[in-house]
C-alpha cells in the first residue's frame, strides 16, 4: 500500500473548507488533523461560504481526524507531515514559522504574510530549512492564466503590448475583513493576486503609481494601479484594478485583456468563465481551457513536489514576498499621489 502524506489544516473558513475538498480528491494524501479557533467550524455545526463557485465543498462532517482549538497543537502534532495554514493574514508568520521549526512541510494561504519584512523572514527561513513551503498564490496554477502566461513568453501572439486585470466583489463578511490592520484591506488581501501574477510574469516593476479610497475594512478596499516598468518601447503598458467595495448582491468577478501584436485576449469569470481570441483577419475563438480552479492545481502540484522529494521552489517563493513589497509601494503611492519606487 503506498505511504499517504499525512496532512493537518489549520483554519476552517472558505479556505481551508476548499483545501478540504481538494484533498479528499487526492489518493495520495490523508487529512488526519484539523484546527480552528471555532468550536462550530470544528464540529461542522457551522460552515464559512465562498465568493466563487466550487469554492468552500470541504466539510468536517465524517472527517476522521483529530480536532484542535488551538492550531499550535496541531503543528505539536508528530504523525503530521504537511501543515496547511488558512488562517488571518496577522497569524501567517507565527504559524509558518513555528511549522517549519517542527520540519513540517507548509502550504500557506495568499497572501505569504502581512507584511514584507515577516514575508522576508519567511523566505529566510525556508532558505535555511529542508522542509517544503509554498505559497499559495493560487492565480499561477489557474487555467486561464496559465494560458496567459505562456502566451506571454512564448510571444506566439507576438509581444505583450498591454495587460489590464481586474477583480471586483462586494465586501467579505467576518470581523477578520471588517479590520485592515489584520487583513491588510482589498489592497492586500484581494489585489495581491494581481500584482503577484503580474510579478510573475514581467518581473518587478521599477515604480507604481495607484489611486484608492477606504472601504469597509477602514483600510483601502479599492485600488487602481499602473506597473511601471524600465522606460523603453518594448516594455508592456501593465494595470490592475481591486475592489470590494462593490454594493451587497453585485458577486464576484475577476478579468484580464491582454493585447499582443497579433491579437487579443479576453478573460471573464463570473457567473460563467469564457476566454475569447480576437485576431485580425480570423474569426474571434473560445479557448477550451482545462477544467478545475487554481487551488486544485497549486495543491496537487505541491504533493507532487514533496512526494517527488524535489526541493522547494525558493523562486515563487521569494516573489510573492516581493509582491507584498508592491503592495506596500501602492499603499504609499495611495496615500501621497506620487509614483513611488518598489524596494524589495
Amino acid at each position: 500500500m503506498t505511504k499517504k502524506l499525512k496532512v493537518g489544516v489549520i483554519g476552517l473558513g472558505s479556505m481551508g473548507s476548499t483545501h478540504l475538498d481538494i484533498y479528499s480528491q487526492i489518493s495520495d494524501v490523508e487529512v488526519i488533523a484539523v484546527a480552528d479557533s471555532i468550536q462550530s467550524r470544528l464540529d461542522g455545526s457551522s460552515k464559512a461560504e465562498g465568493n466563487i463557485s466550487g469554492q468552500a465543498r470541504g466539510s468536517v462532517g465524517g472527517l476522521k481526524a483529530r480536532k484542535y482549538i488551538d492550531g499550535m497543537e496541531l503543528i505539536n502534532d508528530p504523525e503530521i507531515e504537511l501543515v496547511d495554514i488558512c488562517v488571518g493574514t496577522n497569524l501567517h508568520f507565527v504559524f509558518v514559522e513555528a511549522a517549519l521549526a517542527k520540519g513540517k512541510h507548509v502550504l500557506v494561504e495568499k497572501p505569504l504574510a502581512r507584511t514584507y519584512d515577516e514575508a522576508k523572514k519567511i523566505v529566510q527561513l525556508a532558505t535555511n530549512s529542508s522542509s517544503n513551503i509554498m505559497s499559495a498564490m493560487c492565480l499561477r496554477y489557474w487555467p486561464a492564466w496559465v494560458w496567459l502566461k505562456d502566451a506571454i513568453e512564448s510571444e506566439v501572439y507576438g509581444k505583450c503590448l498591454s495587460l489590464n486585470c481586474r477583480r471586483q466583489t462586494s465586501p467579505p463578511d467576518g470581523a477578520f475583513y471588517s479590520n485592515h490592520e489584520k487583513c491588510g484591506g482589498a489592497l492586500l488581501d484581494l489585489h495581491v493576486h494581481d500584482t503577484d501574477f503580474i510579478n510573475y510574469c514581467f518581473g518587478m516593476p521599477r515604480a507604481v503609481f495607484s489611486q484608492g479610497y477606504k472601504g469597509p475594512s477602514g483600510g483601502i478596499d479599492h485600488v487602481v494601479t499602473n506597473y511601471i516598468y524600465e522606460q523603453s518601447m518594448d516594455v508592456p503598458l501593465v494595470s490592475a484594478e481591486g475592489s470590494w467595495t462593490m454594493q451587497d448582491g453585485y458577486g464576484f468577478n475577476m478579468s484580464y485583456t491582454a493585447n499582443f501584436e497579433n491579437g487579443t485576449a479576453c478573460y471573464l469569470l463570473d457567473s460563467e468563465e469564457t476566454l475569447k481570441l480576437f485576431r485580425s483577419g480570423h474569426q474571434s475563438e473560445v479557448i477550451e481551457l482545462k477544467k478545475g480552479m487554481g487551488y486544485e492545481f497549486e495543491i496537487r502540484s505541491f504533493v507532487d513536489e514533496i512526494l517527488s522529494g524535489k526541493e522547494s521552489n525558493l523562486v515563487l517563493l521569494n516573489q510573492a514576498a516581493e509582491s507584498i513589497a508592491i503592495i506596500e509601494a501602492e499603499q504609499v503611492s495611495i496615500k501621497s499621489c506620487l509614483v513611488v519606487t518598489v524596494k524589495a
